[in-house]
């Protein structure tokens, strides 16, 4: 026997792990034996083999039973497998992250359509953000070429596993199974179908919330692939609708998920699934005939509206069913409040139309026998009621959500603006052929066009309609600007847009809408819109290889970390090599290289990023991506006004978000327009899902408007809501210093600077803030050490702290206090000629402020006052700091200097008083 020939062959083996029969360890064998125990057998069975031959065989064969590793993983033990993957506990090398890893099975590696769903399932689930969708971590592949991916890690099992336990508890059942509906229409927004809803796939984490996971057989609504084709059945009998057993898988729309979910709350509250049989085949024959049974009808004392909601779910006709996953959400949650769910039981007569429906053979015979004499009535009904539906099908067809505009320059919905545009669109869409044109006055004042998804289908519940317009005004340069966008009501894709410079007169309402009209008629006439929206018509986006680059470089761009951003820069660059006119490339890696500048300064980096953005506008002029990029390199380097531009034609080309409206107010804020600035940040603090996090920044802006009180109220919620970040009490801290409460300063900043550094020790405000204490109360000694320290560890140099006081300087200044004159004079020197050098030293407030402070410390009192004055007319506000900075002590006695300050002053109170924004 040749055990070198045989060591060699069992080490070619993929199979994934089972338990040997005889010695119960875990092996890589899929014969039922582990390789000891196969050795041992072919040793023994071959008389001429020494025991010295079959030990070097062990020695020569490696099988790690319990630790092997996969890629950046170690492989724990497997908890899970299906037709096509395992899944397996497995820890993160270096982040010691315990997560789920799943990859294809070994004998599916050369299975193209299997490594086809397989990549589905991730790409589909990585697309996916939401707190109860199990989220992807990194997609990968072995070295064998195997995809795989990581995932979170459920340890409270499924709702398979769990289920008989909560049967007995009704409000825990539908308690869940509403954040799950929820889930799976957020997945329903972003245009994926799960197909495969059951008990199993719904996890619970280690806190009882349940996780969607498993997107193996999910379909991207707008979008069909040959798996789709060619496969007709997906899903687990049982759980899945009629018409996805027998009809084609390109047809199925968000209600085959909803029966699914139906399924899935009858089973929890039945502890059986809806229909049973021998065998799949007769599960899905039942299911396609027969109607589903009542829920009272298997647990007696069951509660008549869940026995509706699952009647509703499970309703053969897709059309009988919720109209969307909100719907079936809505009515759970009802249930759990104690209110009225909007679904009722089905009446008789409508259940004897859809059983005539699905056997229209006997049920003609019956109305023939029954209704003979009625026949050409009941035709004539029919065919009135089919115009009247066909009419409809039209007017849905062309149907338009008409959105408040938001008015930039305020910050505020003009919902007059929106009427007068729905008045003539209605008018002049009638005379082309059918329309309806509806206008949506929002709930709140910060409702209109927020460019979500989630907000276009409220506002869409109740009108249905197919499109939905929105847009924006503001006022340049004497001339209104009006911009438009049609976005598709169920997906907010861009479907047009159009923007027009005119006179701000009466003419303007028609003269604007119907410059947007021939754009509108085209998009309704048309019934496929994959090639007009931005997925479509980017080639980046359309190249599968070069899709994944830019989806991956585009997570990793978001992670807050240099290294994801070098990673991030890599798959956006192999991204923009395979595609080269793909804007979206283009301007994703622009971010991504201004992002990385945030970790360490790269002048070439921020050329490039600069030069990127403005290449993915040149391909595709009005990205919303280009111009969000673009401001962001112009706020880097100072050219406020340039960054602000940017900032409103993002807005005016993508509708505005959370992060748009957060910048535009810190641009606003930079350049000395505080009223603008909060109502910005007001609306960002509205939309986003982490409380307290603009207050501190709201603070800075009312500090600047000299109101006090609201400083301190939005400091101190910004400390109540984000307690682990020090901005709030930083904030709070610098209001105490500025209105000579030394004290109360220095007390808040011993109170909380240690904590601060404890848990978060990149956070150099804390030191910051003690530092300019001390300099300010010319504690000079202690001011020293600290500024040394920041100096040492902190590439900002301070630049950005409140005062401007960059370490240099301050260090300079207290050369020259210490009576080093010489010394002082030198890094002085050295400072200012670092400022002058640096791309925002004519462009910014804070530069020029600074460099003022550098000048007042070497005595050139004239520049330091050109520079101070410079430094206000571009925006620079702060005019009681200059008045305890040491740097400006020479200034003291200049009344010119002290003419600026109160001015400036004046100037915050104006402010206050006649623009103060409205509460």
């Amino acid at each position: 026997m040749n055990l070198c020939g045989l060591t060699d062959s069992f080490a070619t083996l993929h199979a994934a792990p089972n338990e040997c029969r005889n010695c119960h360890t875990t092996s890589r064998i899929a014969h039922g034996l582990c390789l000891s125990c196969l050795l041992r057998a072919g040793a023994d069975e071959e008389e001429n083999v020494e025991a010295g031959e079959f030990a070097a065989a062990l020695d020569a064969v490696s099988v790690a039973d319990t630790h092997w590793r996969l890629g950046n993983y170690e492989i724990l033990e497997e908890i899970g497998r299906g037709g096509m993957g395992v899944i397996y506990r497995a820890r993160q090398r270096h982040s010691r992250r315990i997560v789920a890893l799943k990859r294809v099975l070994g004998y599916h590696a050369d299975s193209r359509e299997t490594l086809a769903r397989f990549r589905r399932e991730a790409e589909a689930a990585a697309s996916l953000d939401h707190p109860n969708i199990l989220p992807i971590y990194e997609v990968a592949e072995s070295d064998e070429g195997v995809p795989y991916f990581s995932m979170k890690f459920a340890p409270g099992g499924s709702l398979q596993e769990v289920g008989p336990a909560l049967r007995d508890d009704p409000r825990e059942v539908v308690r869940l199974m509403a954040k799950v509906t929820r889930a799976v229409q957020y997945a329903h927004r972003e245009g994926i179908l799960h197909r495969d809803l059951k008990p199993g796939n719904i996890l619970l984490d280690g806190r009882g919330e349940p996780l969607v996971s498993d997107f193996g057989l999910a379909k991207w609504l707008d979008t069909s692939s040959h798996l789709t084709r060619t496969l007709t059945i997906f899903g687990t009998p049982g759980y899945i609708a009629p018409e996805q057993a027998r009809g084609p898988a390109a047809s199925l729309k968000p209600s085959s998920d909803i029966y699914s979910l139906g399924a899935i709350l009858f089973d929890l509250l039945a502890g059986r699934p809806p229909f049973l049989g021998e065998h799949a085949l007769a599960v899905i024959h039942q299911a396609a005939e027969n109607p589903a049974p009542k829920l009272r009808s298997l647990v007696k004392g069951a509660d008549r509206d869940l026995e509706t909601i699952c009647a509703r779910c499970l309703e053969q006709e897709p059309t009988a069913r919720y109209r969307s996953a909100d719907g079936l959400a809505e009515d759970l949650e009802r249930w759990l409040e104690g209110r009225s769910i909007m679904a009722r039981p089905v009446l008789p007569p409508v259940r004897v139309w859809r059983w005539s429906r699905r056997k229209p053979a006997l049920a003609a015979s019956i109305a023939g026998s029954l209704l003979l004499g009625a026949v050409a009535l009941v035709r004539q009904l029919e065919t009135r009621h089919l115009a009247a539906t066909l009419q409809e099908e039209r007017l849905a067809a062309h149907s338009i959500a008409v959105l408040p505009f938001l008015n930039l320059d305020t910050a505020r919905p003009d919902n007059a603006f929106m009427l007068a545009i729905a008045h003539s669109l209605q008018a002049n869409l009638s005379r082309l052929g059918p329309a309806r044109v509806t206008a949506v006055f929002p709930a709140n004042p910060f409702w209109s066009d927020t460019a979500s998804v989630a907000d276009m289908r409220e506002a869409n519940l109740s009108l249905h309609a197919r499109t939905i317009l929105t847009g924006s005004e503001r006022l340049i340069k004497g001339k209104l600007r009006i911009s438009m966008r049609l976005l598709s009501a169920a997906t907010g894709d861009t479907l047009a847009t159009k923007s027009m410079d005119m006179a701000p007169n009466g003419g303007v309402i028609g003269e604007s809408a119907r410059g947007m009209l021939q754009a509108i008629y085209s998009a309704l006439e048309a019934t496929d819109w994959s090639a007009i929206t931005i997925a479509g018509r980017d080639p980046g986006l359309r190249n599968q290889t070069a899709r994944e680059f830019i989806i991956s470089g585009r997570e990793l761009m978001f992670r807050d970390s240099m290294e994801d951003l070098d990673r991030s820069l890599h798959c956006l660059e192999k991204a923009s090599e395979l595609e080269p006119k793909s804007a979206i490339a283009h301007a994703y890696l622009s971010a991504s290289a201004a992002g990385r500048i945030h970790f360490q300064w790269d002048a070439q980096l921020l050329a490039r990023a600069e030069k990127e953005a403005k290449q993915a506008l040149l391909l595709e002029p009005g990205l919303p991506d280009g111009h969000r990029s673009l401001a962001g390199v112009y706020f880097q380097t100072g050219r406020f006004e340039e960054a602000l531009e940017e900032q409103f034609r993002a807005m005016e080309t993508g509708g505005p978000e959370e992060h748009v409206a957060s910048s535009l107010g810190e641009t606003l804020e930079r350049l000395g327009r505080p009223v603008r600035a909060i109502g910005w940040l007001e609306m960002a603090r509205y939309w986003t899902s982490r409380p307290g996090a603009y207050d501190a920044f709201l603070g800075d802006c009312w500090i600047e408007l000299g109101d006090g009180k609201e400083a301190e109220n939005a400091y101190r919620r910004a400390m109540d809501l984000r307690p682990g970040n020090s901005n709030g009490w930083v904030g709070l801290c610098h209001q105490r210093l500025l209105e000579g409460n030394i004290a109360a300063a220095r007390q808040l900043c011993r109170e909380n600077r240690d904590r601060s550094n404890r848990d978060k020790a990149s956070d150099v405000l804390p030191d910051q803030m003690a530092a300019q204490i001390e300099f300010f109360t010319r504690n000079y000694p202690e001011a020293e050490r600290l500024y040394r320290e920041l100096n040492a560890r902190d590439p900002s140099k301070g630049a950005n702290f409140y005062g401007s006081v960059t370490y240099g300087s301050a260090l300079g200044r207290l050369q020259q206090l210490e009576g080093q004159e010489v010394k002082g004079l030198t890094t002085l020197r050295r400072v200012r000629s670092e400022e002058l050098s640096s791309p925002t030293s004519v462009h910014s407030g804070a530069a020029l402020y600074r460099l003022a402070a550098v000048e007042y410390s070497l005595g050139n009192t004239a520049a330091g006052r050109d520079y101070l004055r410079e430094a206000a007319l571009h925006g620079w506000s702060d005019f009681r700091s200059p008045r305890l900075d040491p740097r400006f002590d020479a200034a003291a006695r200049d009344p010119h200097f002290n003419q600026l300050l109160s001015n400036l002053g004046d100037k915050a109170f104006r402010d206050e008083t006649a623009n103060r924004p409205s509460r």
